[in-house]
């Protein structure tokens, strides 16, 4: 099977993940934070090690304010519940559904406002100017995409943390798209809060998800339980990470993500982001010259796009292009991404696209026997 499905999940696992989870499943079985014996000791310095690794990853100033999730969802749940409650906050009109759904849920109930700000693909300055355009004086959050999971467009999210900050705002990055192809530096710039999944770029296991914050005083627990440390006390412990990581941590998981981690670190997130977008350019290029295909976004750059290309065949729906490439061993997504948002924008919402995405593992002669497909595909529909 061609897999470029990497927006979703990446796949194949490196051979340094797989043993790291065969690993963990063998020597780190017991509980860690809860016991005092060796092999509880053992495991809490294998999640010790990661949540250094991915302090030092994202230039996060305290590797306690580094939290482990089942995923990047959950990682925002928090952030958005946390920093937007009472006010209001902003955002793009390319975000994902785990941005959009929690601020539309509180909004219904009462408990936060947000509006939408357009990100124009051709002029960043504009961009600039719409979400200044949506800040109010009680705007207390503005939560952005590293890179639309549908069309892989770039929002300046370093100038927009700018703008926020200037409005007293924080800025949340769902770095769900470009956490390990994007070098970002937390303490240098100004991101305030980080969500990023384990799964995609960072290669890891599914089941892990990061949130590493600047300013951890602002989060609240949405999940409240046991923590392994003041047990006779009924209230949630304050202490980082302790505050929001109730219950048994995914520690195959976790080990697994520390190697990913290490692996992508090791060749650096500018030469992983190179060799994606050059793929992708590459299979752009080849999807433009044929006749029956239709893109929906400029040629991509590093700059501005991540390697995600949304196309559709004929009058096929995207479903219908997806599963079109699948009958000939192809594996991309059709439908509409979990991204409502962008889909509008895109004015694709009603046949929504099929989505190619590279990630790090894909190669060259993978991404040509890809285009053949498409161009069968293509002539046959």
């Amino acid at each position: 099977m061609l897999y470029f499905d990497n927006a979703a999940t990446t796949w194949p696992k490196p051979a340094e993940v797989k043993s790291a989870v065969f690993s963990a499943l063998i020597y780190y079985g017991a509980n860690p934070g809860r016991s005092g014996h060796k092999m509880a000791m053992e495991t809490a310095a294998q999640v010790f090690k990661c949540r250094e690794k991915a302090a030092a990853f994202f230039g996060c100033s305290e590797l306690e304010n580094v939290v482990f999730t089942k995923n990047c969802t959950e990682a925002l749940n928090i952030a958005i519940k946390s920093a937007a409650f009472g006010g209001h906050c902003v955002i793009s009109d390319l975000e994902h559904n785990s941005v959009l759904r929690p601020l539309y849920d509180m909004q219904l109930r009462g408990e936060a406002a947000f509006s939408v700000a357009e990100v124009d693909l051709h002029d960043e300055e504009q961009t600039l100017a719409n979400f200044e355009h949506e800040m109010r004086n009680n705007t207390k959050a503005v939560a952005v995409t590293g890179a639309s999971n549908a069309f892989g467009i770039k929002p300046p999210v370093l100038k927009i943390a700018k703008l926020a900050h200037r409005y007293g705002a924080l800025f949340i990055l769902d770095a769900a798209q470009t956490a390990g192809s994007e070098k970002y530096n937390m303490e240098q710039s100004e991101i305030d809060i980080l969500c990023a999944p384990g799964h995609k770029g960072l290669l890891g296991p599914m089941g892990t998800g990061i949130l590493a914050a600047q300013r951890p005083e602002i989060l609240k627990p949405v999940l409240f339980g046991g923590t392994g440390s003041f047990s006779l006390d009924f209230a949630q412990p304050q202490d980082m990470p302790e505050r929001l990581e109730s219950g048994t941590l995914n520690v195959p998981g976790i080990c697994g993500l520390s190697a990913g981690i290490e692996k992508i670190a090791s060749e650096g997130e500018t030469a992983v982001a190179k060799r994606e977008m050059q793929l992708a350019q590459m299979i752009y290029a080849e999807l433009l010259s044929m006749n029956n295909v239709t893109l929906f976004t400029p040629f991509p750059d590093e700059k501005g796009f991540a390697p995600v290309i949304s196309f559709v065949i004929g009058d096929l729906t995207g479903e219908q292009t997806a599963a079109a490439l699948a009958e000939k061993g192809a594996a991309a997504r059709g439908g509409f991404h979990c991204a409502a948002l962008a889909h509008r924008k895109m004015g694709t919402e009603n046949r929504g696209t099929c989505r190619i995405s590279i990630g790090p593992m894909n190669t060259f002669d993978e991404a040509m026997k890809l285009v053949r497909i498409i161009y069968l595909a293509a002539k046959e529909n």
